[in-house]
């Protein structure tokens, strides 16, 4: 993979490039890691002839730490993700994204159907799908949401040596690492940033207030994969997302794994995104 720096929107995004392959594949990440996530994937698909793009969002990983709300909005992101392709002289691609990456891939999915070839969601559904089917369940694993836009959210998560950070991330492989760098930031806003640009009241009020005909569904074939381990998301919010999917749908459930699927069990993540992928040539 070779690493690069990329001036998108008027930010600095570090990107990692393999430059060969006969389909493009573009990766996601989400809260709160960077591209690394991806470091068992990365191989499994470059072996198996795909160009791979990966990217550390913007206030994450090598990506400049710009504290700018309105370039964390999702409309701002998924346009970055264009601008990326564009750079890169990608015509299409696929994307496969995690979390709040995932988010991300949705509304890329919505605005620009025609860049991309197919979409896979990890662990995160349609927003509309979330609020169109909460449940006591749902609300309570998906507290985050109003948590960490408070004021009061990063001061908890630095408290006696990030103990509270260290539990919601108990599921994650990488778990210590992602505490002590976050501990050591000057500056730890990202931790918050994607709840503060993208406030989930006002969505979910404008969500109660459209119909299904002002809806605009997805039309990009469409694989959701969640994990029944899952401590943030539910499984309702990826498996009933196929009503917005106008295109092909596919959902997978995996059995015995947390929220970082990807991590936990790489081979059985990567066989089905490799055998989504082989369906679906540009």
């Amino acid at each position: 993979m070779e690493e690069i720096y990329i001036e998108i929107n008027g930010c600095e995004y570090y990107v990692q490039d393999s430059r060969n392959g006969h389909n493009c594949v573009i990766l996601l990440h989400g809260w709160p890691d960077d591209s690394s996530l991806w470091r068992f994937q990365i191989p499994a698909l470059v072996e198996s002839g795909y160009r791979v793009i990966c990217l550390d969002w913007l206030g994450h990983g090598q990506s400049e730490k710009t504290e700018e709300l309105n370039k964390y909005t999702l409309a701002s992101l998924s346009a970055d993700v264009i601008g990326l392709m564009d750079a890169l002289n990608v015509e299409k691609a696929h994307c496969i994204a995690h979390d709040y990456g995932a988010i991300v891939g949705w509304e890329l999915a919505t605005r620009y159907p025609d860049r991309l070839v197919s979409y896979v969601t990890l662990s995160a559904g349609h927003p509309l799908a979330l609020i169109k089917n909460l449940s006591f369940e749902s609300m309570i694993k998906s507290w985050y949401l109003v948590f960490n836009p408070l004021p009061v959210a990063i001061p908890i998560y630095r408290a006696k040596n990030g103990f509270f950070l260290r539990w919601v991330l108990r599921g994650h492989p990488d778990k210590e690492s992602i505490v002590e760098k976050f501990l050591h930031e000057k500056n730890s806003f990202y931790i918050q940033v994607w709840e503060k640009a993208n406030p989930v009241f006002p969505f979910i009020m404008s969500s109660l207030r459209s119909n299904k005909s002002q809806l605009n569904l997805i039309k990009v074939p469409t694989l959701g994969i969640w994990s029944s381990g899952d401590n943030f998301m539910a499984e309702k919010q990826m498996s009933k997302s196929g009503v917005l999917v106008q295109a092909e749908w596919q959902y997978i459930r995996i059995n015995k794994c947390n929220h970082w699927l990807q991590l936990e069990k790489p081979q059985e993540i990567n066989k089905h995104l490799l055998e989504w992928l082989s369906k679906h040539p540009k």
